[in-house]
């Protein structure tokens, strides 16, 4: 079984815009615990997960886990086509690889609006054993207060390191630091 059914979704949207700024395509894995759109980047390495636990949904039903690749600028521009409406829900149809977004809103006088996405393979790159021991949560608001405030370029390197009390994002000119709340 599987039904995915969000309302609100307007952060998904904005999540997904700075995810797609990182990387072309992002792995999207269901669980029957969680959502998770994963972006990577070889060089320099990065991982990004984005984690939406099943208690955020208005619905969710997986029986089994699921992966799969997808682009992410469709992914973002469907979501966006339908911001206009109250709810969506995501299927994923095995037989011809796809994920149909249906957008809908309880008027029954506006048509439901449906996207179909292409999905292929997941990514499945190993990008060496990621370290648990110290990891942190941050709003999306501070995030992109972090993007937009760093002075980057293309292919500049960001440092995050992270201790125990705080979180160093850093390039050579700059660096901003979060500490623990």
């Amino acid at each position: 079984m599987f039904l995915v059914r969000l309302e609100q979704f307007e952060p998904l949207i904005d999540a997904t815009s700075l995810l797609a700024q990182v990387a072309k395509d992002a792995d999207v894995k269901f669980t029957p615990l969680m959502l998770m759109i994963i972006v990577s980047n070889r060089s320099p390495q990065f991982v990004a997960t984005l984690q939406l636990s099943r208690r955020l949904f208005t619905n969710f039903s997986v029986d089994h886990n699921k992966s799969s690749k997808v682009s992410l600028q469709p992914f973002h521009d469907a979501m966006l086509d339908g911001g206009s409406f109250s709810s969506m829900t995501i299927h994923l149809l095995d037989t011809t690889n796809q994920m149909v977004l249906r957008f809908e809103t309880p008027s029954h006088d506006v048509p439901p609006l449906h996207h179909e996405l292409a999905l292929s393979p997941p990514q499945a790159e190993n990008l060496g054993q990621v370290e648990y021991g110290n990891f942190f949560t941050v709003t999306s608001r501070e995030l992109r207060r972090i993007i937009k405030e760093l002075p980057l370029f293309h292919q500049d390197t960001v440092s995050v390191t992270v201790t125990g009390s705080q979180v160093k994002f850093s390039i050579q000119s700059k660096e901003i630091i979060l500490t623990k709340e």
